[in-house]
């Protein structure tokens, strides 16, 4: 298996909008954008971050499992995560790096981030 590059996965899967919650009455256009500004500004260069998976679960993992990936963006408590094994994007919560949780977001980049 080739490993995958988590930037460049990010990047090739910012145009995936399908799991993004546009809310009634929302300009979805200018909502979206704003949502890709946002995680653009706050991209990193990849680091391994872990966390416990809590409850309501992230598929293929058990409830308190530690789970890692490449952490790509960071932001007030907010860490957007890579997995190169599995081809996916989460979402860690906390604002301790060392004591981080996994709240069962997944999805495309977009997705997650406006959770």
């Amino acid at each position: 298996m080739v490993a995958l590059d988590p930037l460049e996965r990010l990047d090739a899967q910012m145009a995936d909008v399908s799991d993004v919650y546009v809310g009634a009455g929302w300009d979805s256009d200018r909502y979206i954008a704003g949502v890709e500004a946002g995680l653009r500004s706050v991209i990193c260069l990849p680091f391994v971050v872990s966390a416990k998976v809590e409850e309501t679960g992230i598929p293929d993992t058990v409830v308190g499992e530690m789970i890692s990936g490449q952490c790509v963006a960071h932001s007030e408590g907010y860490w957007l995560v890579y997995q190169p094994e599995t081809d996916r994007f989460l979402c860690f919560w906390g604002t301790d790096v060392d004591n981080l949780g996994a709240h069962g977001i997944f999805g495309s980049p977009l997705g997650c981030w406006s959770a």
